[in-house]
């Protein structure tokens, strides 16, 4: 068969993402990054500053939207605060 009658196998992305999915972090090493973050923040949320040791590691810029995996976008957040953010990326999703 000629080549030009054969089919690329290269998928294109999606036109809604502007990043390529990143592998999220689980187990022991989400556990040191965010006692490491909790402890930089000092337990306070950064959205309405209420201290908690039951929040939750948040990236400033979510990795759908090319945020990266470093210390310097994330932050540590109540649940509250948390669950509000993501509703809110979570619609301008869709």
């Amino acid at each position: 068969m000629p080549l030009s009658k054969l089919k690329p196998r290269v998928e294109t992305l999606s036109t809604n993402r502007t990043a390529l999915p990143v592998k999220r972090i689980v187990g022991r090493e989400l556990q040191r990054i965010r006692d490491r973050i909790m402890l930089r923040d000092e337990c306070a949320c950064k959205v309405c500053g209420r201290v908690t040791i039951r929040g939750e590691v948040d990236h400033v810029v979510p990795l759908h939207l090319g945020g990266q995996e470093s210390d310097e976008n994330r932050q540590y957040l109540c649940k509250e605060c948390h669950k509000t953010k993501s509703d809110k990326e979570n619609k301008e999703r869709t």
